[in-house]
């Protein structure tokens, strides 16, 4: 990774070292912009009268105060962002600024609700129209999300050509004129056009450009509305920079951990983005659908029970996913074992810090790819950094806000986002505009960061939108792909924002949000309270210079005021805290709402007891404050500065779309309904006793009805309980009937005693995604051809190592087929599919040792002998395979020879077909490796 050379610099108001007395009057101000009714109650206080005041207000101001020297977060005029870039001076290794805020004023964001929409306004001044675009059509209706009072509704109107005609034309913002041209050719004047347009507005179909934007050029500005002075404002403040930089060697150990955490952090992969997956491939498997519809609870798979409001849903989830829970050994578990051996007594020691080097680490582990840009901030304090965050799916989710007030951090994130671009140009990368909380979007405002983007509720000022209407969804290798059918491109959300979107309860936006994490180690934080939670303490946790996390302690309310005493002696509290180990300063809170104590300050103690009143427990934070400070103003004064950096890299970590993701030379037809020319069964019975049917009944059935019958072929399923799917092709649809009564009566004796539990009709659907429109009934006749053979297998009672044999005596033979693969290209198929089954069973040194002494066994034994019919069949069989293949893209026919090896090894065996499929490969890789060793041999001599 690295460093880009523009950074921003977050400044709390005052320096560390400020007193209250001669900073009132600015504290004051920075209170009334922040909290008014507060500011009501103090105003006309002067700094010789904070003494007087009632301890409860006392400790309010206190914590403002408090705030404002040690807290860098921007928050009204609290704190400061700074811009440092290449051209600053760093000639000193320390940075000078000014003592004095410059405020970038802004109307502050709630006020939009106090504007209303005027009809007329509409027509009179030719108002731009949007298309809310996350609407999608039913058999008989119009669908979209809707927001009423903050809560998001999934609305429904009967379907309407003007509506769609009017929808598909402002995918874009056009002017209403323009619009009622367009759309006065059927026959609608333009006071009708006028009124349904209303409507629409009304129902959140359309939005004007009198609606907000949350992205893009300032909503307020854009509709030309005046500041008064009473108009609430939303502010940023900015210190700027004198002189100096931060000197990037003190991060020379920086790459080394990153590329430790990179090994053992854990993906931020979110249980809801997998159990979408999982319920897509099950409902949709390879198709693709579009993105409303795959959100619709109905029609789709809704994301992360969104759309459900019963209380009783995580409650059962929660049991019903105890089966499938299964812990999984990960590199961090090798490190918590390795530290676990320091702890005396399950406890670390106080005061002593734990290096990280100095941990044994696991080797040869497989790393995910980092994002090409990711956040760093970070405080130094001497000769040490301290790492707050690392990590993040873009660098500009943290310096987007900032946009909006400085040119210079907003031309830093155009470059964040060509970095990103260049190093994928097979995708487009998307900004999502979403905005439903008033009083904290005031953070997602920014300017338009990337080349697209998609508002969600909201008018779009970009000059091409993206719509959600326009996204198809797929899910491909367990990746879910999103799509653009108008730009033929892979699409990649991006959040410029800082917004916490797992306060949103919007199934669009939290799946935009959860699929940049995708794919990617988006969290490189390291916490020794995530290895080894519920401890009373935790060590400083460092790498070389650079700490993961401070020494903590808890603290438990009841302990510390029996030592204290009734009357809340000082002392006492600060010799308990001594005798804990706590350090002169610490903080405590949560997130960046903390406070900070000085130990050997009585007024800090004070209000330290006085905070614990109100806790049950909580742990302090050891706090390090320079003994030369970094960050000073023209008089000295030192200030708590907090660095924010982009670190990058130009590695491809996005694949476009598939090649031939369109699917569509020939359309086909994918729905066959019970009558029409395929008839799909469902025989549901023991998967032990699934052979037995085969050979008899169902073959008996075939037989007889084979005059009636032009293709059938059968796999295993599990789905729901174990079955046999038969799918058979009529010459004559109006035949359906008969064939169904016919198989209904034949097993009306299996069905009586239980060796058949069900037999169900069900409409077959054609695995188009997966196979193409082009290759499909091709696959539907060689699996006719393979459920043939396989079914002359069973009835001659062919044993498990003679089909692996088989299987490796038709692949060697495919190895050597002209024109099919490259010279060492199947090779490295079969290793590639092997390892993945190893992967899948969690393969390990004693497992391999164990399919090693079953594979010697496995090679001395004879190759199975065919008689005359079963070689035909093998040889059609293998022709069929050949055949389909060749017809196959090149760049697709691995990933086909792979589906039809599965299919055919699911026909095979009658239970636990994967771990079949496993072992077949696992002897395959060998027989390889041993034809490759001996041939080399000979060649040798």
């Amino acid at each position: 990774m690295n460093i880009h050379p523009s950074l921003i610099l977050r400044t709390p108001k005052f320096s560390v070292n400020a007193t209250l007395a001669p900073n009132w009057i600015q504290l004051k101000e920075a209170i009334k912009i922040s909290s008014s009714s507060f500011y009501e109650t103090i105003k006309d206080i002067n700094a010789a009268d904070l003494d007087s005041l009632p301890q409860k207000i006392q400790f309010t101001i206190w914590k403002y105060f408090n705030r404002a020297k040690f807290r860098p977060t921007p928050y009204g005029t609290f704190a400061g962002f700074s811009f440092l870039d290449k051209n600053s001076d760093k000639s000193d290794g320390k940075i000078l600024v000014r003592k004095e805020l410059v405020l970038h004023e802004f109307i502050d964001w709630p006020v939009k609700n106090t504007i209303r929409q005027n009809e007329e306004e509409l027509f009179d001044r030719n108002n731009k129209l949007f298309t809310n675009s996350s609407f999608y059509l039913t058999p008989q209706s119009i669908r979209y999300i809707a927001c009423t009072n903050g809560q998001f509704e999934l609305a429904e109107i009967d379907q309407n050509e003007v509506v769609l005609q009017i929808l598909n034309a402002c995918l874009k913002p056009k002017k209403f004129n323009d619009l009622a041209g367009d759309i006065e050719h059927d026959g609608l004047g333009v006071e009708e056009i006028f009124s349904l347009v209303n409507d629409m507005i009304a129902l959140q179909l359309l939005f004007s450009d009198r609606h907000p934007n949350i992205i893009g050029e300032d909503y307020f500005e854009r509709i030309d509305l005046q500041s008064e002075p009473e108009t609430p404002k939303y502010i940023l403040a900015e210190r700027k920079v004198i002189a100096g930089n931060l000197d990037t060697s003190i991060l020379v150990a920086l790459p080394k951990l990153i590329e430790l955490l990179q090994q053992l952090t854990s993906k931020n992969e979110k249980t809801a983005f997998k159990n979408f997956i999982n319920r897509f491939i099950a409902k949709f498997d390879q198709r693709e659908v579009m993105l409303n519809v795959a959100l619709d609870p109905e029609l789709g798979v809704g994301y992360d029970d969104l759309e459900h409001g019963e209380a009783s849903d995580d409650f059962v989830n929660y049991f019903a996913n105890l089966a499938a829970i299964e812990a999984k050994p990960s590199p961090l578990d090798f490190v918590r074992k390795a530290i676990k051996s320091k702890l005396l007594a399950g406890e670390f020691e106080v005061g002593k810090t734990l290096f990280l080097e100095k941990i044994s680490q696991p080797s040869d582990i497989a790393v995910t790819q980092l994002p090409n840009t990711i956040n760093l901030m970070m405080c130094v304090v001497d000769d040490f950094v301290c790492i707050e965050q690392l990590g993040g799916s873009t660098a500009n989710s943290l310096s987007g806000r900032f946009t909006i007030a400085n040119d210079a951090i907003y031309n830093f994130t155009k470059q964040i986002a060509e970095v990103e671009a260049n190093a994928n140009p097979n995708v487009l990368f998307f900004d999502v505009g979403y905005m439903v909380e008033s009083e904290v979007d005031n953070i997602n405002r920014r300017k338009q960061i990337y080349d697209y983007q998609v508002a969600i509720l909201n008018f779009d000022t970009s000059n091409d939108p993206l719509s959600m209407s326009d996204m198809m969804l797929s899910v491909r290798n367990g990746e879910v792909i999103l799509r653009s059918k108008k730009y033929k491109k892979r699409l990649i959300p991006k959040l410029s924002s800082a917004y916490n979107y797992s306060r949103s309860d919007l199934s669009v936006f939290r799946l935009f949000c959860d699929l940049q994490h995708q794919g990617v180690q988006s969290n490189l934080l390291l916490k020794l309270e995530h290895l080894f939670p519920d401890l009373n303490y935790y060590p400083r946790f460092q790498y070389k210079n650079l700490i993961l996390s401070m020494a903590r302690w808890k603290i438990v309310q009841e302990a510390l005021f029996e030592a204290i005493g009734k009357n809340n002696d000082l002392d006492l509290c600060r010799l308990y805290l001594k005798n804990r180990g706590i350090v002169e300063y610490f903080k405590t809170g949560n997130g960046d709402q903390t406070l900070c104590f000085n130990l050997n300050d009585d007024l800090d103690l004070k209000y330290f007891i006085q905070y614990m009143q109100k806790q049950k427990s909580c742990f302090l934070e050891e706090v390090k404050l320079p003994t030369s400070p970094l960050i000073a103003d023209l008089d000295g004064n030192a200030y708590n500065g907090q660095f924010v950096l982009a670190l990058t890299h130009d590695k491809q970590i996005y694949n476009g779309i598939y090649d031939g993701e369109d699917l569509a030379s020939t359309p086909i037809k994918r729905f066959f309904a019970p009558g029409e020319e395929w008839v799909y069964f469902e025989v549901f019975c023991h998967q032990q006793r699934s052979d037995s049917l085969l050979a008899t009944s169902i073959n008996s059935y075939l037989v007889e009805y084979g005059n009636l019958i032009k293709s059938w072929f059968f796999i295993r399923y599990n789905e729901q309980g174990d079955h046999i799917r038969l799918r058979i092709l009529l010459h004559n649809p109006e035949d359906g009937q008969k064939l169904i009564g016919a198989l209904s009566n034949l097993l009306k004796d299996e069905l009586i005693v239980g060796i058949v539990s069900d037999v169900v009709v069900k409409t077959y659907r054609r695995e188009i995604e997966r196979y193409g429109n082009d290759l499909m009934e091709d696959v539907e006749q060689h699996f006719a051809i393979d459920s043939a053979y396989v079914l002359s297998l069973i009835q001659t009672a062919t044993s498990i190592n003679d089909k692996y044999k088989l299987c490796a005596k038709l692949a060697i033979k495919l190895k050597d087929e002209p024109s099919l693969f490259e010279n060492e290209e199947f090779n490295k198929i079969i290793l590639a599919n092997s390892n993945a089954f190893n992967t899948e069973h969690k393969l390990d040194a004693s497992t391999f040792k164990k399919l090693n002494a079953t594979y010697q066994v496995y090679k001395t034994e004879d190759n199975p002998v065919l008689d005359e019919e079963e070689q035909l069949m093998f040889d059609n069989f293998y022709a069929s395979l050949v055949a389909v293949l060749k017809k196959c893209k090149e760049a697709k026919r691995a990933k086909l020879f792979g589906d039809l090896m599965h299919m055919h090894v699911n026909r095979l065996f009658n239970k636990a077909q994967r771990t079949h499929e496993m072992v077949m490969y696992y002897y395959l890789l060998k027989d390889l490796q041993r034809i490759k060793a001996l041939s080399k041999n000979l060649t040798q001599k």
